[in-house]
């Protein structure tokens, strides 16, 4: 969920909770309803700029209501697999899927001692971030070209997924050692 949305979302929980404890001020109070009901009849509806501004501001509370209940229904499905249609039906591929085929593509490149894969969704595409820890005395540039090269050409292979972008980083250096502390 982005900010807007938080904080739409924060200013329409506050209006339903004064909405609410109106409610419950008018349901002990029954009298209030009437004069309540004659101060809006007599008073604030015939002012035409407060019934436009009341109308407005119901048009926006009917609006954000939608927005509410209509992101609710929305998959998160969605978010965590890539999904193609083909002629014989759908085809749903996990993210945790094409990390997998990721990580197992830059394994295959020599000089790595341990790497991470991440895979983020773009439309209908990926983009795939490699983190890597290699060994000592390897050309880093021509390595992480490598792992870009072979992740791509994997990952588009293996899934049919067109892979927007390869990222690829190290972290750090193997030593072969840990220090001990005496």
């Amino acid at each position: 969920m982005n900010i807007i949305f938080r904080i739409l979302l924060a200013v329409y929980a506050f209006c339903l909770t004064v909405i609410s404890l109106i409610t419950v001020v008018l349901t002990l109070r029954p009298e209030m309803i009437e004069r309540a009901s004659e101060f809006l009849v007599n008073d604030v509806l015939p002012n035409r700029g407060i019934s436009l501004f009341l109308l407005f501001v119901e048009i926006v509370f009917f609006g954000l209501s939608l927005m509410f209940l209509l992101s609710g229904v929305r998959s998160e499905k969605d978010k965590k697999s890539v999904r193609k249609i083909n002629n014989v039906g759908e085809i749903r591929i996990s993210l945790n899927a094409i990390e997998s085929i990721a990580l197992n593509a830059s394994k295959k490149v020599g000089g790595i001692k341990e790497n991470k894969a991440y895979v983020t969704k773009q439309g209908d595409n990926v983009s795939v971030y490699i983190k890597t820890i290699v060994m000592p005395d390897v050309n880093i540039p021509a390595l992480l070209e490598d792992i870009q090269v072979k992740v791509k050409k994997s990952v588009e292979e293996t899934t049919g997924i067109a892979v927007n972008e390869v990222k690829a980083s190290v972290e750090n250096i193997y030593t072969g050692y840990k220090s001990r502390v005496e």
